[in-house]
């Protein structure tokens, strides 16, 4: 395990299970200890369980955009990295996802070294 990753937990909020799963799989190798969440309301209550450092967040979700989770959830989110993943990744999304202070974006499909190089960051990133 790398010393960048001791005692980081982070959150993935996704709808997809098996995107999950597999994220899960490539963080947990690394020494994050991973925690998934398939909906938004989900989602809530696992920051408020497991206090993550990290979150990965999907814009589109069966229950709301990440982008409105990111305007509802501010005080919640405060001092906490979130990554914006999605499959969209049209300029007016990804600008409004920055204005809400997201730490980065990551389009779908993205290649591991992408999230690895965006997970080293933000778990060093002080």
């Amino acid at each position: 395990m790398e010393s960048y990753v001791t005692n980081k937990t982070v959150l993935v909020v996704d709808d997809e299970i098996d995107f999950c799963h597999m994220i899960r799989s490539v963080l947990s190798k690394q020494g994050f200890k991973v925690i998934l969440a398939h909906t938004l309301e989900f989602a809530i209550t696992q920051l408020a369980t497991h206090n993550p450092t990290i979150i990965l967040l999907d814009h589109n979700m069966p229950d709301g955009l990440g982008t409105r989770f990111l305007e509802n959830n501010k005080s919640a989110l405060k001092n906490r990295h979130v990554i914006f993943i999605t499959g969209d990744d049209s300029p007016a999304i990804k600008d409004e996802a920055i204005k809400l202070g997201v730490f980065d974006f990551l389009p779908k499909p993205f290649h591991y070294s992408a999230l690895n190089k965006v997970m080293y960051l933000a778990a060093t990133f002080n």
